[in-house]
Formats: structure tokens, sequence, C-alpha cells
């Protein structure tokens, strides 16, 4: 091989090596967090601002009983895999998040919608996914009357 070849070839490898560098892999949010929009306000709508949900702290809960409600006790007892498994996975940990935000609301209506929004909520939770509709068959199962799933 000429040494012309060897330096047209060397040029070729610089190129796809520094061209491959100025090109980014990874689209959208990393998948370990929740996109909300958040921020932005009037002046700047939608602008994205993308945290990690609370409940993904790193380690996978136990199953310890906790005193902070019937539910979260019933499920510590009950469905503590499915509830690890759940915050243990990005998508669902997500998906707990907004169950949280849509019950807090669904609680804010009237009564005669209430049930309908509590019910829509749970039912989103359900469609994200596996894990998530794991979680709810067995809150289902063990902590229908406790945890409030219609």
């Amino acid at each position: 091989m000429s040494s012309a070849a060897r330096v047209d070839r060397s040029w070729w490898l610089l190129l796809l090596l520094v061209g491959c560098s100025l090109v980014d892999p990874q689209v959208g949010s990393p998948q370990a967090s929740c996109g909300n929009s958040a921020g932005g306000g009037q002046s700047n709508p939608g602008s994205p601002y993308y945290q990690r949900s609370p409940n993904q702290i790193g380690t996978v809960p136990t199953c310890e009983s906790h005193a902070d409600g019937s539910c979260n006790a019933c499920e510590s007892t009950h469905c503590c895999a499915t509830r690890s498994a759940c915050y243990g996975d990005p998508v669902c940990a997500c998906a707990d998040s907004s169950l949280d935000e849509c019950l807090e609301e669904a609680e804010t209506r009237a009564t005669a919608e209430q049930q309908a929004a509590t019910s829509r909520c749970w039912s989103d939770f359900a469609a994200r996914g596996t894990v998530e509709q794991a979680r709810l068959s067995c809150q289902r199962a063990w902590c229908q009357s406790e945890c409030g799933i219609p």
C-alpha cells in the first residue's frame, strides 16, 4: 500500500471519529427523569425542565411498614415486590409520581366527579406498562379499600 493511500485512509478515519463526536446519540430526556414543563411561565411557556422522580432516590424501598397511611402499610405488607419493581423502573416511578398528582387533583373535585376522576387516574397509571399493571393488580387484590382504588 502506498503512503498516499495510507494518508488518504487516515483522513477518512479522522473525519469519521470527529464526525461521530459531534453527534449526540441521546434524544429527548433521560429515561430516569420525568419530563415536567416548569419554570417557563408566560414568558417562556413549555420550556422543558427535567427532574428525577421523587421516588427515584437511588435505593429500592424496603418492605417495612410505614406509619404514613393505611395504603402504604398494606402495600408494604402485601405488595412490596411490585412496589419495589415500580420504584426501580424509571418509567413506572414517573408514572407513580403522575398518579400521586392526579389523585391529589381528583380529591379537590366535587363528590359526584371525584370517583370518575380517581378511576381515570388509576386507568392512566395502568396504561403506562406492565410494571404499572402488576402493581395495580396487587393493590387491587390486597389493598383496594386501603388505597381507595375503584
